[in-house]
């Protein structure tokens, strides 16, 4: 650091709340001489005074009447002028929000600021709460997410004519940088507690802010993050008590549009095992064999294991309950089904085993399997037929060696893989 930086130390430890309800201020130890700054500051000749200060927002306002030409006023009395220093977004707050906000507090024709955050130590305001200043209050409430603003503000609406001496200043005028980080809805009576009753109208609420936010990650392609989301509030409907039938038709409704986006979502990152448990989660609600938007995403993930018949099935339902102008996706999906069907023909397979030997048109049926497996990237995995012989086994699985695919035991049949099988959880041991 420049030997001429100013070296600063708090005396005593600054409450950052009562900065902003009873006020607070900066006591500086200027013959503090003992601070490790090396674990704080870049490893460079070029960290300069510029970047010494970079936890402050804003700068010290040497003539408040002059800077006030440059605001705009804020209320009707002028308590409070503004200036937009950088713009937000969103939607405008209200006493529901709690908020996230950084400051740096000036007084006029002062270096040092009396009062700050920093930016990745925010200080958290439930706007509901009324302990905020005035003046602070009405400052955050006409900003937007994302915005950077500063403020004049009149002591009649911060401290006051006595202020609090030594502590605040008596009849002073301040300056405040602010930035609002964050913004969320606040929580009504904190965690919910599901063992309550009448929880279902906060449940409600919840999971379906959750499911409007899993829906625009999704739009944005990211889907491990929307997952999480549609599995949160698929959670917490399992998990409510319902009052009445009332509630229980609600509750059906959104885990019918939870688990329809949770299967759309194990489709787009290549789980179709998942997607089809999710498809099976409607099924049981009574909501896969009469909704054609779900039977093709269930026909898509069967097609993604091989399971073509099944597939076949539910395009065909689909198809059936489908308005005209969903019919060509449908049957697109279809053409696929069939074309993976006919390439990846087993029948040959089992026409040509042997009991207990192994033959060469076993051989090349299995290596025009395999290479047809390997080239259709429409195919996550691939059941093979269970009663093999162990010297047919064993010619698969060097023939998936030489492929670089990968051959398992689930249970009676043989599956084969991609991935290895460290990677798919849903696999049983090999």
């Amino acid at each position: 650091m420049n030997s001429n930086e100013p070296k600063i130390v708090l005396e005593t430890g600054l409450d950052l709340r009562q900065l902003f309800t009873t006020g607070s201020t900066i006591h500086i130890n200027t013959e503090y001489d003992d601070i490790d700054i090396e674990a704080e500051v870049e490893n460079s000749e070029s960290y300069s005074k510029r970047n010494a200060r970079t936890e402050y927002k804003g700068e010290p306002v040497e003539c408040f009447e002059e800077f006030a030409k440059h605001l705009t006023q804020l209320d009707k009395s002028g308590f409070i002028k503004k200036k937009i220093l950088q713009e937000g977004g969103g939607l405008p707050l209200d006493k529901e929000c709690t908020v996230s906000v950084a400051f740096t507090g000036y007084w006029e024709n002062e270096v040092e600021p009396f009062g700050c955050t920093k930016p990745d130590k925010p200080m958290v305001v439930n706007l509901n709460d009324n302990d905020l200043l005035p003046g602070i209050q009405m400052a955050i409430e006409s900003m937007l997410v994302g915005e950077l603003s500063v403020f004049l503000i009149s002591y009649r609406v911060m401290y006051g004519e006595m202020g609090a001496p030594p502590r605040i200043k008596a009849k002073a005028d301040c300056v405040f940088f602010i930035q609002l980080i964050k913004s969320i809805i606040t929580p009504k009576d904190g965690e919910i507690d599901f063992a309550e009753p009448n929880v279902f109208q906060r449940v409600h609420h919840k999971v379906k802010l959750l499911f409007s936010s899993g829906v625009t990650l999704h739009k944005s392609k990211n889907y491990p993050t929307a997952i999480q989301l549609f599995k949160k509030g698929i959670n917490m409907l399992h998990r409510c008590r319902l009052a009445d039938e009332k509630e229980e038709n609600i509750q059906i409704k959104l885990l019918r549009k939870m688990y329809i986006n949770l299967a759309i979502s194990y489709n787009e990152t290549k789980q179709p095992l998942k997607a089809c448990t999710a498809c099976n989660e409607l099924n049981r609600l009574d909501s896969l064999w009469n909704n054609p938007k779900a039977l093709f995403q269930n026909a898509k993930a069967l097609r993604m294991i091989g399971q073509f018949e099944d597939a076949q099935k539910r395009l065909n339902r689909a198809l059936k309950l489908s308005p005209d102008e969903k019919k060509a996706e449908i049957l697109g999906e279809i053409a696929l089904v069939n074309r993976l069907k006919n390439s990846c023909n087993q029948s040959l397979l089992v026409e040509t085993q042997m009991p207990n030997t192994l033959n060469d048109k076993f051989k090349t049926e299995v290596d025009a399997l395999l290479h047809s497996f390997k080239e259709n990237v429409s195919l996550c995995n691939l059941t093979l037929p269970g009663n093999l012989n162990a010297a047919e086994m064993d010619y698969i699985k060097e023939a998936c060696v030489r492929e670089n695919l990968f051959c398992y035991r689930n249970e009676a049949d043989y599956i084969l893989d991609r991935d290895p099988i460290e990677s798919k959880a849903e696999l049983l041991s090999t």
